[in-house]
């Protein structure tokens, strides 16, 4: 019986296994590897694009189609506890009927791509939104349904996780989590590690760009658009002229039903010329307002996508590829998770190769349209006997009246 109950839920394992990858569009072969362990896999723009926004699509197979878990590398905790920043909580925000509401000011004033929060411990199952604002009146999406991690076994009472998005530098962040009308999450603080903090944001060119500019009444438009759905956390606009500048700036992606404000910036020659945003998207929009001056003299403009890594164990010499394509997935919940603070911080950096078509997807087969050509033609051709019918019977009647007179 116990024999019979283990095979089953090998061949249940098998089954699964088939039937994520036939539901993955896209896969990319990892670069294989010369000793077994911890190694952190680089998520090249072209994979990403093809992913969902938060990532919860992908997946890893090994040679025999078998899942590999996997963390985000935002996911590892910091070893210092010394180093911890708070960020102060603005005012006591009250919960609404369907959700959490935390909202926290980053006065350090750095760029960031990773927060962590402590909360309460907790064994539940809730997705959060992050937002950005500079005045706390409009907010901007950073990044949405993140999952919440339930928290490991302990006897402090309660736990940090890491939220990792897209490099931005709000002022103001909101943390909003869906309660579904489920009693709330406790929030007790947020914040960053100094070391962290301190360490560069590193990002991968974005490439190529269709770029049209238009200067029109006191406004330079630039308009961008891209091959695919790409992460774009950064532009670079290399501004020659005039020597010293101060100009608000707009961006705005499209979507279906027209264009949406992702953030408003400035450009100023005392700084980098550089709009961090946070979009996954293959058309931009930036307005510049020049005022009563002359518009910017605008040479090459770059996007860039914030370094995006798993980490995985993998077996030396084996065979490894990335999946990704599913829009229907969820994240996977893999054990790994309870045991980031074994993971060296020193592991080694791996790529995968191009993307292609994943060769066993199985697109979801269209329902045939019923033809109805021949019924139609049958109540037509029966339309007209009944029609026939009617006409002769109707004449022969008047005929019959006709010799009665």
């Amino acid at each position: 019986m116990n024999k019979l109950t283990l095979l089953t839920l090998l061949l249940c394992g098998v089954i699964l296994s088939a039937s994520a990858q036939k539901n993955l569009k896209y896969k990319a072969a990892l670069q294989k590897i010369d000793s077994t362990g911890f190694y952190r896999i680089g998520l090249q723009p072209d994979l990403v694009a093809k992913a969902k926004p938060d990532l919860s699509d992908i997946r890893i197979l090994d040679a025999k189609g078998n899942f590999v878990p996997y963390i985000q590398a935002g996911s590892l905790p910091q070893k210092s506890q010394k180093s911890f920043v708070v960020f102060p909580e603005i005012g006591n925000t009250p919960r609404t009927d369907t959700g959490t509401v935390f909202i926290i000011e980053n006065k350090t004033g750095l760029v960031l791509d990773r927060l962590w929060i402590r909360l309460q411990n907790t064994a539940v199952k809730r997705k959060v939104n992050l937002l950005g604002s500079d005045d706390l009146n409009q907010w901007f999406a950073i990044q949405e349904d993140i999952p919440l991690q339930e928290a490991v076994q302990n006897s402090e009472g309660t736990y940090l996780q890491s939220l990792s998005f897209p490099a931005s530098n709000y002022r103001y962040l909101k943390i909003q989590v869906n309660d579904k009308n489920k009693n709330p999450v406790k929030f007790l603080q947020a914040g960053i590690y100094t070391e962290y903090a301190s360490t560069a944001q590193s990002y991968t060119p974005v490439a190529p760009l269709n770029i049209i500019r238009a200067d029109s009444n006191k406004t330079t438009f630039i308009d961008i658009k891209l091959n695919d759905n790409y992460q774009l956390n950064k532009l670079h606009l290399n501004i020659s002229a005039p020597r010293y500048y101060k100009r608000g700036v707009a961006i705005y992606q499209f979507v279906k039903n027209g264009k949406e404000l992702l953030s408003e910036a400035e450009l100023s020659s005392d700084k980098t010329p550089d709009l961090l945003i946070a979009a996954k998207t293959n058309h931009l929009l930036i307005e510049i307002s020049n005022g009563d001056n002359q518009p910017l003299s605008i040479g090459e403009i770059k996007a860039w996508q914030s370094d995006e890594y798993l980490i995985s164990y993998l077996e030396a010499k084996q065979s490894y590829r990335v999946l990704v394509g599913d829009s229907s997935a969820q994240a996977p919940e893999y054990d790994l998770k309870f045991f980031a603070d074994s993971i060296g911080g020193n592991t080694p950096v791996i790529k995968h190769e191009a993307v292609i078509k994943n060769t066993n997807y199985a697109a979801a087969a269209k329902p045939a349209k019923k033809d109805y050509t021949a019924l139609i033609w049958v109540a037509i051709v029966v339309s007209l006997g009944l029609l026939l019918f009617l006409t002769l019977k109707m004449t022969k009647e008047v005929k019959k009246k006709e010799g009665e007179m």
